[in-house]
């Protein structure tokens, strides 16, 4: 009967220890985000009126999403959920913030540091770029698969995640607390990937 409940005991802690070992193995690192596209190189202009070449975006993570100044509907709730990443993520080395507009016929680039600075967006950080149409769609439809541009500047409300070799890695809504808190576990992820 002894040699039962000894049996018993060993039977018990091998699950624990294996439970253990598992848990462990599971906390380590999260599972890899998926690739879903990889971003054009490009050449826009920045708010500051400044030439942007995509190369600068290459090495770390970085976000990326359309708008336009104009825009009284979905654009200022997104922004503003943008201007809380800014905010969130200062510990995340080197991440950038790149707003394309839609509306590149109006949204210059003093339209845009006026735009910028409602936003208290951080210039070395949150990039507004405008510039030829072709090539903002180009990046819209190639790059992050969401359609070129059209007339009415209809976009995509998403965030998007992309990692330092331009691979775009996750689509965020941007109106959802809930998705807002999966792209920072998205950020925390691919900055894991790399360590």
């Amino acid at each position: 009967m002894a040699y039962c409940c000894s049996t018993g005991a060993i039977r018990s802690r091998r699950e624990w220890l294996a439970a253990g070992f598992f848990a462990a193995l599971s906390c380590a690192r999260p599972k890899p985000l998926p690739v879903y596209s990889t971003v054009p190189p490009f050449r826009l202009t920045a708010q500051t009126g400044a030439p942007f070449d995509s190369t600068v975006l290459g090495g770390a993570p970085w976000l990326a999403s359309f708008f336009f100044a104009s825009c009284n509907g979905p654009c200022p709730r997104m922004n503003a959920e943008i201007y809380n990443l800014q905010e969130q993520t200062y510990s995340y080395r080197n991440l950038k913030l790149v707003s394309f507009t839609v509306d590149p016929e109006h949204d210059t680039p003093e339209v845009l540091a006026a735009y910028a600075r409602r936003y208290k967006a951080d210039p070395a950080r949150w990039y507004f770029l405008t510039g030829s149409r072709d090539t903002i769609s180009t990046v819209a439809r190639d790059g992050f698969q969401i359609g070129a541009l059209d007339a009415a500047q209809s976009h995509s409300t998403r965030i998007m995640l992309i990692d330092g070799a331009g691979r775009v890695r996750g689509h965020y809504p941007s109106a959802e607390k809930d998705d807002i808190q999966a792209l920072l576990a998205g950020i925390s992820a691919l900055y894991q990937e790399n360590s």
